[in-house]
């Protein structure tokens, strides 16, 4: 399954945010929370083991760096009501508090804090160093 759209979701007191609609099919069987950074990622088991095997081929991350990305990965599976629990210290690490948006990113989902995702949202009409702007972007697709 691909992953598409946003939804604004909220994280509740006990640490759950329930999955939205369109994605919940994908997870029926558990999947993966993981740190990305400024986001928890979200993906299927599946998914999970490719992302992981790119990431320890990039030679980007030491094996260091690979140690603190598992110790903040998780396997879940969503409970009768669809919510997967996210644990506090991957929370507190990405800065996930009650309002976050739900992104699709193509091969998984990205959970966001939602102030982040709107910031990054406004960041995306904004010129790039060549001076244009993802609107404009379309304008310069030949096979439009």
């Amino acid at each position: 399954m691909e992953f598409f759209d946003q939804f604004e979701h909220t994280i509740d007191g006990k640490g759950r945010l329930v999955l939205p609609s369109a994605y919940r099919a994908a997870f029926a069987d558990g999947g993966y929370l993981t740190f990305m950074g400024h986001a928890v990622g979200l993906f299927t088991p599946d998914g999970w083991q490719k992302y992981r095997f790119k990431l320890q081929d990039s030679k980007v991350f030491t094996r260091r760096d690979m140690s603190q990305v598992l110790a903040l990965t998780s396997p879940f599976m969503p409970d009768g009501q669809h919510r997967v629990s996210i644990g506090q210290k991957l929370r507190n690490r990405v800065g996930l508090d009650r309002d976050v948006t739900v992104v699709g990113q193509g091969g998984h989902a990205a959970i966001y804090p939602r102030h982040v995702w709107e910031a990054r949202e406004v960041e995306s009409t904004q010129a790039d160093e060549s001076g244009v702007a993802l609107d404009d972007k379309f304008d310069h697709v030949g096979f439009l």
